[in-house]
């Protein structure tokens, strides 16, 4: 058969069970696109930052909490946790806590350059694999009107630092330095080798069309 008649793709077979530790639609897109089979799973733990902590320890640490959360429960699957923050000038910006919250945290973002941290954890057993990547934001400079508009969509609401950039805050990126993937919520450059790893993720074949 000449080379012409295969095609690539992406097969999963005989995979260990994988669990999602998160409610964000975002990571559910990421491991459906990587046709990844695995089972839904929301942690309940409180978030609230310990005094001073810093934003990679504080994604770490819930990363890990998360997964050590629903793994208690699953102790024979593979559990998958994040967390992301968005830090500027050293402070930690988390979800607003109403619109007067959002138009603050966008007023100090607009024109400037932030941090997003993603921290991400693989558990399964006493096993844990803790993963972190950062990447940096750039907003163009936002008038009150625009500010105004964004907030009145709701977007920003549920959001760490008011805005989702695949959403309709992309309107107000500049740039971004680093991965977009983990500006999302999953560093899936820095993901992929371990799930591959794992056998969570198997690697591409020749298949006959």
């Amino acid at each position: 058969m000449n080379e012409e008649e295969y095609t690539y793709a992406y097969v999963v077979v005989h995979l260990p069970h994988l669990i999602l530790a998160s409610g964000s639609p975002r990571r559910k897109q990421w491991l459906e696109a990587l046709r990844i089979p695995f089972t839904l799973v929301i942690p309940n733990i409180d978030e609230t930052p310990y005094a001073n902590e810093g934003a990679r320890a504080l994604v770490e640490r819930l990363a890990q909490a998360k997964a050590k959360h629903v793994g208690r429960d699953n102790p024979e699957s593979w559990i998958l946790a994040a967390d992301t923050i968005v830090s500027f000038e050293g402070k930690i910006l988390n979800k607003p806590q109403d619109h007067k919250d959002a138009m603050a945290m966008l007023r100090s973002l607009q024109g400037q350059t932030h941090e997003v941290h993603t921290g991400c954890c693989l558990q399964r057993g006493d096993r844990s694999i803790l993963i972190h990547d950062e990447a940096r934001v750039t907003f163009r400079p936002m008038s009150e009107k625009e500010m105004a508009w964004y907030v009145s969509t709701e977007e920003p609401m549920d959001k760490a630092g008011g805005y989702a950039i695949q959403g309709q805050g992309a309107y107000f990126i500049k740039k971004v330095e680093g991965s977009y993937a983990t500006v999302m919520g999953l560093p899936i450059e820095k993901l992929i080798p371990h799930l591959k790893s794992l056998g969570l993720l198997k690697a591409w074949v020749r298949l006959p069309d």
